[in-house]
């Protein structure tokens, strides 16, 4: 249930390009990376994720754009899934690859976002 630094810096590095690419206006992104930081580590000093997850998201943030509470969305959904069936075997459970699910039934559903 650990998460090397080189992932998020691998997304990070990945999520400016695509930002960069796309050229995507700055002040808006720069908003919505900080309210989902924000988001993120509040739910991180309750206990309710881990680090990784916080970083995982927020760099995702940079790529994603608005599309990222659709990908949290959904990575919660697929976590309730996978806990329920999982629920008696373990005590916790990884969120990173909720994330990943997530992430991948947003880009190919395209939600319309």
């Amino acid at each position: 249930m650990e998460v090397k630094d080189a992932y998020p810096l691998t997304l990070l590095f990945l999520s400016v390009m695509r930002a960069w690419v796309g050229q995507t206006a700055l002040w808006p992104l720069v908003l919505n990376v900080s309210l989902v930081f924000a988001v993120l580590y509040l739910f991180w000093r309750n206990g309710g994720i881990g680090g990784a997850d916080v970083k995982i998201l927020t760099t995702l943030a940079i790529g994603e754009g608005v599309r990222i509470w659709v990908v949290l969305l959904v990575a919660c959904v697929v976590f309730v899934l996978y806990s329920l069936a999982l629920r008696k075997t373990r005590q916790e459970l990884p969120f990173v690859p909720a994330i990943f699910v997530g992430a991948l039934l947003s880009r190919f559903l395209d939600f319309g976002i």
